[in-house]
């Protein structure tokens, strides 16, 4: 058996002696700082990354789109899963364009910062805004689009960053004015902003304003402590 002494002692193992080196050593203050973990660090948005993906592939094979879009008569018949793969089927290069350009760095974003709170939304923001349109909108008999899910996403992160000490108020207010004003001309002019690929796309403003919902509701029950 060994024991530590004071000394050295010339009959303790290697490893035991370096065992004692390193107690020392931990105890300067700058290396015993906390060492950075996979918990303390920012998360890779791998949910993020597998719907962008996701929305990608099926955009360039159109045996997908008649499979996977939200069609009311189809859902109520029993093919329940285009209540959520409708929202990554895109009616065509701009429509995808813009809904990844809003969703990706915003879901990037906010998946580093709260990775629990942004999954939970992308599994249930879809859904509830399908809820919604089924509910709401009996005569959409089709629709498309990640933007309300991204308009959600957006959200949640403008509220997560204003509550951040070290981020500017007034640049995240801006994020939900700009939002707000998206949908209001919207909602008065009746038809998509920015996206050009269909004259016949029905602008669908019920899906944003329940995107938005699911953003606020995602942060009060799950936002407003971090979890990592």
């Amino acid at each position: 058996m060994f024991s530590f002494h004071d000394g050295p002692n010339k009959h303790a193992p290697k490893s035991a002696n370096w065992e004692l080196v390193t107690r020392l050593f931990r105890r300067i203050p700058w290396v015993a700082m906390e060492r950075p973990t996979l918990t303390s660090s920012k998360s890779w948005p791998w949910a993020t990354v597998i719907i962008t993906v996701a929305a990608l592939i099926i955009s360039a094979y159109a045996r997908f789109f008649d499979v996977l879009i939200y069609q009311r008569s189809l859902i109520f018949s029993g093919q329940i899963w285009r209540a959520w793969t409708g929202h990554v089927v895109h009616f065509g290069p701009s429509h995808l364009a813009w809904d990844l350009a809003v969703f990706l760095p915003a879901g990037c974003w906010l998946e580093s910062l709260r990775p629990r709170c942004a999954r939970w939304l992308y599994l249930f923001c879809p859904v509830i805004i399908s809820l919604i349109l089924l509910a709401f909108d009996p005569t959409l008999e089709r629709y498309a689009g990640l933007s309300g899910l991204a308009m959600g996403t957006l959200v949640l992160l403008a509220i997560v960053q204003l509550t951040n000490k070290n981020e500017a108020p007034w640049l995240w207010l801006g994020v939900l004015l700009l939002a707000t004003l998206k949908l209001a001309l919207e909602l008065r002019q009746g038809a998509p902003l920015l996206v050009s690929d269909f004259a016949n796309i029905r602008n669908v403003p019920l899906a944003h304003i329940g995107g938005v919902g699911c953003g606020v509701l995602c942060w009060f029950f799950l936002g407003r402590v971090k979890h990592v």
